[in-house]
């Protein structure tokens, strides 16, 4: 028989603000975020950045006409192998413009978020 273990993970939503210039600078060897695109008024897109770097990232197409700013959640490095799942459970309570087809959960964590 055997046994699953559910792990509980609790995330504030309430992350740094940067620009998506800064990316590619002070924030380019970061790893294990949660990237939140949002204008002032309105949540546009949720991704993930898992084990490469942050500077390597690069907005999907659609945004590239959009003026927006990043919020990004760090993800301690034990939790790094869930972002897709923790990525979308945030994409959940957050309803973005656009979703995001890469995120997916198998169902073996629960994910809490705290705004």
């Amino acid at each position: 028989m055997r046994s699953v273990i559910f792990l509980l993970l609790k995330i504030k939503i309430k992350g740094e603000e940067i620009l998506p210039s800064q990316i590619k600078g002070k924030m380019a060897y970061e790893k294990n975020a949660v990237l939140i695109a949002k204008t002032p008024a309105r949540v546009l897109f949720v991704d993930f950045v898992g084990q490469c770097c942050l500077g390597s990232y690069s907005p999907p197409p659609f945004l590239s006409s959009k003026m927006f700013y990043y919020e990004i959640i760090y993800i301690p490095e034990e939790y790094s192998k869930y972002l897709p799942c923790i990525a979308l459970e945030v994409e959940k309570s957050l309803n973005p413009l656009y979703r995001n087809k890469r995120l997916y959960c198998d169902g073996e964590i629960t994910v809490l978020i705290e705004k």
